[in-house]
C-alpha cells in the first residue's frame, strides 16, 4: 500500500521534489543503479557501502511513510471529519556541525525533518582526523609517544597508556609492581576527570549551566596533581615502555588522597543538585533509549554499552595492570536511557576514587620503570667518537628491537574501548587506532540604569554562586562592565536579511521594548508617585504585556527563517499560556487599593501570608513570562538552529535584551506591589517610618523614602530568579506547557478560595510535596556556594603557580653540550638544531650552534630526558607570547619559511629588492 501511494504520486508529475515519497523513489532508483553496478564490479566496496546506506535510509523512510500512513487509515476507519485541508508536505534537510558550537568541530549532521520530526540523520565523522596513522609510520616509539596525548585532549593517559602497552606486549617487557599502580593511579584520575567533562556540558545541554562551572573545580585539582607528577598538565608524556618517566614526587599521595576524600564530598552535591532534581528526571528518564540488541548490533563499548544492561568493563575482561588486585564493582544499568549513562558514569568515578585509595595505600616500593630494555641496536658513527655516550647517559637512547608481528591491544578509556593495531615491520612504530565511542526620554534613561543594575547584580550573583571571580577590573566592582557591553551593541552593524520582510524584521524589537515600557506608567513607586492611576491598572498591565508576543511574531515572520518564525510561535504559545495563571492571581483591578489594604495589618497584612500558594503561582508565570530559566526555551533554541532573534544583530539584539530584563524588573516591581507591601515597610522590629519620621515629613522625602524602599524590596525580590537561573535545569517545550495549563492553571481558578485551592494543589500529593523538597535541597547547595572562595584567577593580575616539574621554556647550556644529537632523534619533530665539526686531531666534535624553534616545540619534555649530559632543563617560564611590535615584523622569506639558500634565486632577489618591500 505504501509503494503504491509513493508511485501513484510520482506518476502524476506533481511531486514535490522535496516529498518524502519522491526521497523513497530516488533512493530505489540509486539502489537500482548500485546493484547493476555491484554484479559487474562485486569488489567495489565503495559501491557496496554506498549500498548498505541507502538501503538503511530507505528503510527508514518507508518505515516513517507507513506508520504516517496507518494513522490516517485508522482516522478513516473511526469516522473521523478531517478537518485540516491537505497541503504540500515538504521535507526540511537541515545541516548541522561540523563549524557549528554544539558540534565542536568534529561532527556533521545531515538531518532530515518533517516539521518538528526527525525522521532521518547521517552522521558524518573525521573532521579531526590528522594523520596520526601517517605520522606514525616514520616515528619512532618514543618520538610518537608525544602525539598520542592529542588523540584525545580530555584522556590523555589512556592514550598513552594503549601505545606502550602493545610493544610491552610484543617485546614480553615486564612492568615493575610500582609503575603499574602508578600507571593505575593516573588512569583512574584521568577517567574521573574525563568523565566530569561529560558530565558539565550534558547538564548545559539541558539549561543548568551551573553544574558546568563546578565540574571544572575538581578537575582543575586533577590537573594540579598531574602537574606535579608529570610536569604538564594536559600532554603529559609521562608513560614509558616498561615503567612511567618519573617516580611520584614527595608528598603527592597524601595530596591524592586528600583529594579523594574532598572529590566524594563534591559528587554527593552533585547528586543532591541533579540526581534527585525533578525537572531533570523529567527531562532524561525514558529518552534515547538503547537496548541491549541494538546496543550489540551498533559497536558501543564502555558507559553506553554498560547502561543498556550489559556487564563489559575490559579492566574485568583482560585484566590488565594490575586492576585484579583492588577491590571494585562494574557500574550498569538496565534501562539504557539518558538517565542510566549519567548514573553509570556517576557510579564510575565513585569507583575510581576506591581504585585510587587502594593504590595509593597500598602502593609498593621498587622502581618506576624497567632501564634493562634501553639498549642500543646498533652504534651509530663509530669512527667519529671512541667515547660511548650510553655508559654516562642518565637514560640510554631509546631504540627498541621488536619481533615484527601485528596485535591489537586495547583498554578501558572512558568513552569505551580504546585500542591500537600495531603492525611492527620495521624499525618505526604503524599502528591503526579504533576509538569505540542567553518626559519619556528621562524614563527612558532611568530604565536603561535599571537594566544596566540588574545585568551588574546577575553577574555579581551568579559569580558567586558558581565560584568564579566576576567582572572586577571594568570600573569599581565592575560596574562598567555592562555599560560596556551596551555600548558595544549600541555601535555594531545591524545585518538584515536578504529576502526578509524588512519592515516586520525592523518593527518587532520595537513593540518588545515599547509595551514593556508602557507597563511602567501605572506601577506606584510610593504613595503620591504614579505616573498613571488607573482604576483598570492590573488589567492594563495585562492587556499590554500581550502585545509582546506579537512582536515576537513579527520578528520571527519578518526574518524569513523558519526556525526563526517557530521559536516566535513558541515564544508567543508561551507568553500566553502563562498570562492565564498570572491574572487570575491578582486580587483586586487597582494597584492603590492593594496596598492600602495591606498597610492596614502592617508586615503581617502582606499578602504573601494571606495567599502563599498565590505568590507561587504568580513567581513561577511572571518567570515564564520573562523566559528566565528554567522557562528560557524559546530564547535557549538560538544555541541550534531556532530562536526569534537568531537573525538579529547590533541595536535590535539588543533591544531584544533591554526587553527581557525590563520584564524581569516589571515582574518584580508587580511582585513587590501585590504581595510585599509596596512602599510599607511595617517590618517588626525595624521601625523605620518612625526613625525617619515620614509621617511627619514634607511631600517630597516622604515620597524619596517611599520609591528607596520599592526599588529595595524589588532588587532584593531579584535574587531569587537570578537564583532560580543557575539553579535549575530548562524546562522542555511540552513539560512547559503541561505546567501552565494542566498545573497552575487549576490551581489559580481556586486561588481565592482555600479550600478548593489546597485540595487541587494536594491532588498531585507526594510528587508535589517530593519535586519541591529537592528543589530546595538544590538552592540550598547553589546558596552554600556564595561565601566559598572563587577558583579561578584572573590572569595577568594574577599568575598561575606552576610545579616544580614543570615543562617550561627550554634552558640550554652551551659548555656542556657534546654534540651527540641524542636530542635530535628522540625529538617528535625533529625541531632542535645542532651545527658541529669534527675536530680531527683529537678525533672529537666541536658544537658551533645549537637553536629551538619555541614557536614549533610542544614541550614534550624528550631531549631533556634523555640528554646525556644534563645540558637542557625546562624552566618555569610558560608565557612565550611576544608583545613588542618589532619583533612581529614578517617579509615573505618569514612568512614562507623559505632556505636562505633560496635569496640567490633571481625571481626571490627580484622580490627583496622591489620597492614595495624596500619601503616596508
Amino acid at each position: 500500500m505504501v509503494k503504491n501511494l509513493f508511485i501513484s504520486v510520482i506518476s502524476q508529475k506533481e511531486a514535490n521534489r522535496g516529498s518524502v515519497e519522491f526521497q523513497v523513489f530516488s533512493f530505489t532508483n540509486k539502489i537500482r543503479r548500485l546493484t547493476s553496478h555491484l554484479e559487474l564490479h562485486r569488489k567495489d566496496y565503495l559501491s557496496q557501502r554506498g549500498l548498505r546506506k541507502t538501503l538503511g535510509k530507505r528503510q527508514r523512510l518507508l518505515s516513517y511513510l507507513a506508520k504516517k500512513n496507518r494513522q490516517f487509515m485508522e482516522e478513516l476507519i473511526r469516522g473521523k471529519p478531517m478537518n485540516v485541508p491537505a497541503t504540500r508536505e515538504d521535507l526540511m534537510i537541515v545541516n548541522m556541525g561540523p563549524h557549528h558550537p554544539s558540534m565542536h568541530g568534529v561532527l556533521r549532521l545531515i538531518i532530515t525533518l518533517d516539521g518538528e520530526d526527525v525522521i532521518d540523520c547521517e552522521p558524518i565523522l573525521g573532521y579531526l582526523h590528522r594523520g596520526m596513522e601517517k605520522i606514525a609510520e616514520n616515528r619512532t616509539i618514543i618520538q610518537y609517544l608525544p602525539y598520542v596525548t592529542r588523540w584525545d585532549y580530555l584522556a590523555t593517559m589512556f592514550t598513552e597508556a594503549i601505545t606502550v602497552n602493545a610493544p610491552e606486549q610484543l617485546g614480553n617487557i615486564q612492568v615493575p609492581k610500582r609503575a603499574s599502580y602508578i600507571r593505575v593511579i593516573m588512569l583512574e584520575l584521568s577517567r574521573i576527570a574525563s568523565h566530569l567533562l561529560w558530565l558539565g556540558p550534558f547538564m548545559a545541554d539541558i539549561g543548568a549551566q551551573t553544574p558546568f562551572f563546578y565540574i571544572f573545580r575538581e578537575r582543575e585539582l586533577v590537573y594540579d596533581l598531574f602537574e606535579a607528577a608529570t610536569g604538564m598538565r594536559m600532554m603529559h608524556n609521562y608513560f614509558r615502555i616498561g615503567g612511567v618517566a618519573a617516580d611520584l614526587p614527595y608528598g603527592w599521595i597524601d595530596k591524592c588522597l586528600d583529594f579523594c576524600d574532598y572529590f566524594l564530598t563534591g559528587v554527593s552535591e552533585y547528586q543532591k543538585l541533579i540526581t534527585r532534581n525533578p525537572i531533570f528526571l523529567e527531562r532524561v528518564e525514558g529518552v534515547g533509549i538503547i537496548g541491549v540488541e541494538e546496543a550489540i548490533n551498533w559497536g558501543l563499548s564502555g558507559p553506553m554499552l554498560r547502561a543498556s544492561g550489559i556487564q563489559w568493563d575490559l579492566r574485568k575482561v583482560d585484566r590488565y595492570e594490575c586492576y585484579d588486585e583492588f577491590d571494585w564493582e562494574v557500574q550498569w544499568q538496565k534501562e539504557g536511557d539518558s538517565l542510566s549513562r549519567y548514573l553509570v558514569r556517576i557510579g564510575e568515578m565513585m569507583e575510581s576514587i576506591k581504585i585510587i585509595q587502594q593504590a595509593l595505600e597500598g602502593i609498593p616500593g621498587g622502581p618506576y620503570e624497567n632501564l634493562e630494555i634501553r639498549c642500543f641496536d646498533r652504534v651509530r658513527n663509530p669512527e667519529l667518537n671512541d667515547f660511548d655516550y650510553r655508559f654516562i647517559s642518565k637514560k640510554p637512547s631509546p631504540t627498541f628491537e621488536l619481533s615484527k608481528q601485528e596485535l591489537y591491544v586495547r583498554v578501558e578509556a572512558p568513552k569505551g574501548e580504546l585500542g591500537v593495531f600495531s603492525d611492527r615491520r620495521s624499525e618505526c612504530f604503524s599502528l591503526e587506532m579504533e576509538n569505540s565511542t542567553a518626559g519619556f526620554y528621562q524614563f527612558a534613561n532611568s530604565s536603561s540604569v535599571s537594566v544596566l543594575a540588574i545585568v551588574w547584580l546577575e553577574r555579581e550573583i551568579s559569580a558567586g554562586i558558581q565560584q568564579r571571580i566576576g567582572p572586577e577590573y571594568a570600573g569599581p566592582l565592575g560596574i562598567l562592565q555592562a555599560l560596556a557591553d551596551g555600548t558595544k551593541l549600541l555601535f555594531k552593524e545591524n545585518l538584515l536579511p536578504s529576502r526578509g520582510d524588512t519592515r516586520l524584521f525592523s518593527i518587532g524589537p520595537s513593540i518588545a521594548v515599547i509595551s514593556i515600557l508602557l507597563s511602567y506608567l501605572i506601577i506606584p513607586f510610593g504613595s503620591n508617585l504614579v505616573l498613571s492611576d488607573l482604576n483598570i491598572g492590573v488589567f492594563l498591565w495585562i492587556a499590554i504585556s500581550s502585545i509582546a508576543p506579537i512582536g515576537l511574531l513579527m520578528s520571527g515572520y519578518g526574518s524569513n527563517n523558519k526556525y526563526s518564525f517557530l521559536g516566535g510561535l513558541r515564544a508567543a504559545a508561551q507568553s500566553i499560556s502563562y498570562e492565564i495563571p498570572l491574572t487570575l492571581c491578582v486580587l483586586s483591578i487597582s494597584l492603590r487599593a492593594i496596598l492600602e489594604a495591606q498597610s492596614k495589618y502592617g508586615f503581617w497584612g502582606w499578602n504573601l501570608w494571606r495567599q502563599p500558594i498565590g505568590f507561587i503561582v504568580f513567581l513561577i508565570s511572571s518567570l515564564a513570562e520573562c523566559e528566565r530559566l528554567p522557562f528560557d526555551l524559546p530564547e535557549a533554541e538560538e544555541e541550534l538552529v531556532a530562536g526569534y532573534q537568531t537573525e538579529y544583530s547590533g541595536i535590535k539584539f539588543g533591544l531584544f535584551y533591554v526587553a527581557s530584563y525590563l520584564n524581569l524588573l516589571v515582574s518584580s516591581l508587580f511582585v513587590t506591589v501585590l504581595y510585599l507591601g509596596g512602599w510599607d515597610l511595617s517590618i517588626p522590629y525595624i521601625f523605620v517610618p518612625e526613625f525617619f519620621e515620614i509621617n511627619k515629613a514634607g511631600e517630597v522625602f516622604g515620597t524619596t523614602i517611599g520609591i528607596f524602599i520599592t526599588l529595595a524590596k524589588t532588587y532584593l525580590f531579584l535574587f531569587i530568579p537570578i537564583t532560580t537561573r543557575w539553579t535549575l535545569p530548562r524546562l522542555r517545550m511540552d513539560q512547559l506547557l503541561n505546567l501552565g495549563w494542566k498545573f497552575l492553571l487549576p490551581i489559580s481558578l481556586d486561588i481565592h478560595d482555600m479550600f478548593p485551592m489546597v485540595t487541587g494543589f494536594m491532588n498531585y500529593g507526594q510528587q508535589t510535596v517530593r519535586a519541591a523538597r529537592y528543589i530546595g535541597q538544590s538552592f540550598m547547595i547553589t546558596l552554600s556556594h556564595a561565601n566559598r572562595l572563587p577558583v579561578t584567577i584572573q590572569y595577568p593580575y594574577e599568575k598561575l603557580i606552576t610545579s616544580e616539574r614543570f615543562r617550561g621554556r627550554i634552558h640550554f647550556e652551551f659548555d656542556k653540550c657534546i654534540a651527540c644529537e641524542v636530542c635530535v632523534r628522540v625529538c617528535p619533530i625533529d625541531l632542535p638544531v645542532v651545527d658541529w665539526k669534527l675536530e680531527t686531531d683529537i678525533r672529537k666534535k666541536q658544537l658551533l650552534n645549537y637553536s629551538i624553534d619555541f614557536g614549533i616545540c610542544i614541550f614534550c619534555g624528550n631531549c631533556v630526558e634523555y640528554c646525556p649530559t644534563n645540558c637542557l632543563s625546562m624552566t618555569e617560564e610558560y608565557e612565550l607570547s611576544t608583545y613588542d611590535r618589532h619583533e612581529l615584523n614578517y617579509n615573505q622569506i618569514s612568512l614562507g619559511r623559505l632556505p636562505m639558500s633560496v635569496i640567490d634565486d633571481y625571481t626571490i632577489r627580484t622580490i627583496l629588492n622591489s620597492p614595495q618591500i624596500t619601503s616596508e
